[in-house]
């Protein structure tokens, strides 16, 4: 559908203690080095442990195939690792993704001290490009729309939205939201509270079914409180997941905002239709 489109894959501190499992991939660090390996055995499909976990030694447990922690084969002859992803000043791990020099760099840039907490994790026979619309789209955050409590947190009118080629910033007093292009959504909270939301189709040609994940990364400061008001971002993904469920039939761009609350729609319709193959 999209021809190497960004992936953001997580927070560098998730590889701290180990190689961090993702929903379709494991990421290792070596020094200043990372690198990308199937999450799946490449000799019968088999998962190798639970997206969310840190591990350090990579084993198949369809057949006991093991594997260094770089994903050089030990008892076989089948490689895991295929290929370098780059870390961003943003502490970001990506790939075919060129970090932009603005904010909300510097705000991740600036939060040296984040760990990783855990994850969450949903499936949906929706359509993710509706999803990633419903990401964008501050208009429907309203009293009696699908984020009633949403809408108590934030005044809309304290929003202040930018973007880039591939990725929009919705910016508020506590923090701001950002969509990376086509498959992330990312949630800071200042000081220490980091979310990264992504979304994994079941088939890269079909916009219906997926999988999504989300990581949590809090640093030392952040109370138990904080933690609590945070997490309500999973209860807001449910309620965008269950919006794009209820919208019918296969995504369309908007062409023309109602107002200036969906101009990221746009702009986010503009690049599906700029970037689809």
């Amino acid at each position: 559908m999209f021809k190497n489109p960004p992936r953001i894959f997580g927070h560098k501190s998730a590889l701290d203690n180990g190689n961090f499992v993702t929903l379709d991939y494991i990421l290792n660090k070596d020094q200043d080095d990372f690198t990308l390996m199937h999450r799946f055995c490449p000799h019968r499909r088999f998962p190798i442990d639970a997206p969310g976990k840190v591990v350090n030694e990579l084993t198949c447990k369809f057949h006991g195939f093991k594997w260094d922690s770089k994903g050089n084969p030990i008892n076989n002859d089948k490689k895991l690792s295929c290929g370098k992803i780059s870390c961003g000043e943003s502490n970001l791990v990506f790939k075919n993704f060129e970090e932009p020099s603005h904010s909300w760099v510097k705000d991740l840039k600036e939060e040296s001290n984040l760990k990783y907490s855990h994850s969450y994790f949903g499936k949906s026979q929706g359509s993710w490009l509706w999803f990633m619309d419903v990401n964008t789209d501050l208009l429907h955050v309203y009293k009696q729309g699908i984020h009633p409590f949403l809408s108590q947190q934030i005044d809309l009118e304290d929003i202040k939205m930018e973007h880039g080629s591939n990725w929009i910033l919705q910016s508020h007093p506590e923090g701001w939201w950002c969509c990376i292009f086509p498959f992330t959504f990312i949630e800071y909270g200042r000081p220490g509270k980091l979310g990264i939301n992504t979304v994994v189709p079941n088939n890269l040609n079909n916009e219906f079914g997926f999988q999504w994940m989300t990581q949590i990364y809090y640093d030392d400061r952040t109370t138990p409180n904080e933690k609590l008001i945070f997490e309500t971002l999973e209860e807001v993904f449910k309620e965008d997941i269950g919006a794009a469920e209820l919208q019918q039939g296969p995504y369309f761009p908007l062409h023309c905002a109602s107002n200036r609350y969906e101009d990221h729609c746009v702009i986010w319709g503009d690049w599906v239709k700029n970037n689809r193959i």
